[in-house]
């Protein structure tokens, strides 16, 4: 009840003694009235509300209480205002016992054991009054934890195995090291909900491009997870910012290495071209909450198990759904999210290096990704009275940070938006719009859903269902597929299952695919190519999923082909003499353009790098932070991450309008440019009218 520095005997060997313990007291002992008292300025407030000052000493407070309403936060707060006493002597009389860090981390540890109660002056590295009594201590024992990590006592790689990037049993799925391949790691991924991953590529349809592009998302996940724990690692060690290693727990920290290995847990095959066809129907990370909450589902238990990782489930989902723009989650849970979703997070590290090695490419494998680990650092700042925080980097980091974010405009426009894989796109979000039309009513609508769930989740739960995932005799047709394909296992199903549900368009498409004959592109347009920058921003606004359903999109197509054949049975101008022009030629292209579908028109999305920017800490501030505690250091944010930001889609995507390979050398012909520009135009304006 009385601890404050003159309570505090030191022994010759230096051993702390808490003397007069006039006022100490045992909790929850019966509930009467006893005698309670403190010293002013080191009582905690609510204590102080219930005693009165002594006619001896003003200083001196004593009064009455019930026992239950007695608090171990009470002696915390004590302890928090001596640390506070003791740190402003040592900082006065002489501090280079103490290096800049130590002060600094200390300092934070005082005034977290405040229990919220901070003045202004009482606020550690900056962060927001509202933030520390958000990571208030709640027991002695973390205080103890947190100064034994200080001290060396504490061993995180013992504690967290994961960590220990020296352990004797390892896996090689990560292009950057081996991986940890600890017993419960090992448990988790033979669990069919991770096995799964395994059966489809992490690219789709991509190896039809490139053919070494086979890699799974399985690879992925667990590639995903080691960068993880590089990344825990680095910022636990951060020599200048002590917030992580203070305030991330054992049970923080085990519940972000399963977010690295369950963040894509709800991928399917050619999830992220249904998704880009129509993204709240067929949202994976929607599925991955699902599955992950389910309450059959054996992966919970496989997570909140005591002798395995014995995490919450929703500690798990509560980190991914985490956004540090919005206050989304608690501090410590949107710090996390920003490891596995922000402009450096593991996730990117990951596959922008696995994606590049595998592919034969060296955009990826430029990163320099230990200078980066070196360091990576929390940003934070205050906020409408919170703390916005999230991963960050010191200034000296900023050029490898950069690279990636480089490396990932590098992948986008030579193989994600590469223009036959767009053209493979193009397709397939033809044949799920067809897909989608079949459906004409809610209750249509709903049965589709429960199929389609069913089909890349069977019984909501992957229990015991590794054997029937993805049935491909089952869905094609119902015969048996014995042709070759370069398209893999899992993918060709869920081309089959969509092929079936998608009518003709659909079939006539998986044929085309499965032997390699896509569609061809007859106009590319991009932003310096338009003269009329009107369309091309309406075309943008149209096309992005946000701002248009699928519904008007298709339309656009139907109407836009529907001209093109007017334009060719009655050409604005005479054609061009070549050998490709011919009569049959001509009529062929009139017949199926009014049964078949013959022109796609493609913008590639928006794709933002991470809703939260890359910060660091400038170099200036950052010696002027080595000699002094209270600074974290002025931020400021990367110029080139913040163009490639903005101008991304318009800078390297482009309008591609692609035919059917059997008419896309006729058409191209045929037809002007201009001309399939103004009926591109003419579509447009009629979708947008009607």
């Amino acid at each position: 009840m009385d601890l404050k520095p003159g309570n505090i005997l030191v022994t010759p060997s230096c051993t702390p003694v808490i003397s007069d313990l006039g006022f100490a007291k045992q909790l929850r002992i019966g509930g009467d009235f006893t005698l309670i008292g403190g010293t002013e300025g080191y009582i905690h407030p609510d204590a102080r509300k219930l005693v009165e000052e002594a006619k001896s000493d003003p200083n001196r407070l004593r009064g009455e209480a019930l026992r239950t309403t007695l608090q171990e936060a009470w002696d915390l707060f004590s302890l928090g205002k001596t640390f506070l006493k003791l740190l402003e002597v040592i900082v006065e009389q002489n501090p280079k016992p103490l290096t800049p860090y130590v002060r600094r981390y200390l300092k934070l540890l005082s005034c977290r054991l405040l229990d919220g109660h901070n003045t202004d002056n009482e606020r550690a590295l900056g962060l927001s009054l509202s933030t520390f009594k958000e990571i208030k201590y709640e027991s002695v024992l973390q205080a103890t934890t947190d100064l034994e990590k200080l001290t060396g006592i504490y061993n995180l790689e013992s504690r967290i195995p994961e960590l220990n990037l020296h352990v004797q049993d390892t896996i090689q799925a990560s292009t950057l090291a081996t991986t940890p391949f600890t017993n419960r790691v090992r448990d988790l991924l033979g669990h069919p909900a991770l096995m799964r991953l395994g059966t489809f590529t992490q690219l789709g349809l991509l190896n039809l491009i490139y053919p070494t592009a086979t890699h799974t998302r399985l690879e992925h996940a667990i590639g995903t997870f080691s960068a993880l724990c590089r990344y825990i690692l680095a910022l636990y060690n951060d020599p200048l910012n002590p917030l992580f290693r203070q305030i991330m727990r054992e049970e923080d920290l085990r519940a972000a290495l399963l977010s690295a290995l369950l963040h894509d847990v709800g991928h399917y095959p050619l999830a992220h071209d249904f998704e880009e066809a129509e993204p709240t129907l067929f949202s994976h990370e929607q599925i991955g909450y699902e599955l992950l909450n389910h309450e059959r589902s054996s992966l919970s238990t496989s997570i909140e198990k005591t002798d395995g990782w014995a995490v919450p489930v929703a500690r798990v989902v509560a980190i991914l759904q985490a956004d540090p723009r919005l206050m989304k989650g608690s501090l410590k849970d949107r710090i996390l999210h920003t490891l596995i979703n922000g402009p450096i997070d593991a996730d990117k590290i990951d596959y922008l290096m696995r994606d590049s090695v595998r592919l034969g490419l060296s955009y990826g494998k430029g990163t320099d990704l230990e200078r980066l680990l070196r360091t990576l650092t929390i940003v934070f700042r205050e906020q409408d009275g919170q703390t916005y925080a999230a991963l960050g980097i010191h200034e000296k980091g900023k050029v490898p940070a950069e690279a990636i974010a480089f490396a990932r405009y590098a992948m986008f426009g030579q193989v994600y938006w590469h223009h036959a894989y767009r053209a493979i796109k193009a397709m397939l979000q033809r044949m799920i719009w067809e897909m989608l039309a079949h459906a004409k009513d809610e209750k249509a609508r709903k049965q589709f859903r429960d199929a389609f769930r069913k089909f890349v989740i069977p019984n909501g739960s992957v229990k015991g269902e590794q054997d029937k995932l993805f049935p491909l005799t089952e869905i094609a047709l119902g015969n048996p597929i014995n042709e070759v394909s370069q398209i893999q296992y899992g993918d060709l199903s869920m081309l089959y299952w969509l092929a079936n549900r998608s009518g003709k368009v659909g079939m006539e498409f998986l044929e085309l695919l499965r032997a390699r004959k896509l569609f061809k592109r007859v106009l590319v347009l991009s932003s310096e190519k338009f003269q009329d920058k009107t369309l091309w921003s309406n075309l943008l606004e149209f096309y992005r999923t946000n701002k248009r359903g699928w519904k008007k999109k298709l339309k656009l197509q139907e109407v836009f082909q529907q001209r093109i054949v007017e334009l060719v049975e009655s050409p604005p101008e005479p054609p061009p003499h070549t050998a490709v022009i011919t009569p049959d030629a001509r009529n062929s292209f009139i017949v199926e353009g009014r049964s078949k579908a013959l022109l796609l028109i493609d913008i590639p999305p928006e794709r933002k790098g991470s809703d939260t920017p890359l910060e660091f800490v400038i170099e200036e501030d950052r010696r002027r932070v080595k000699s002094d505690e209270m600074r974290t250091g002025t931020l400021e944010q990367s110029i080139l991450w913040k163009a490639l930001q903005e101008s991304f889609q318009e800078s390297i995507g482009k309008l591609r309008v692609f035919c059917h390979p059997d008419h896309a050398e006729f058409l191209s012909a045929y037809l002007s440019r201009p001309v399939i520009e103004n009926a591109l135009s003419h579509a447009l304006d009629k979708v947008e009218t009607e």
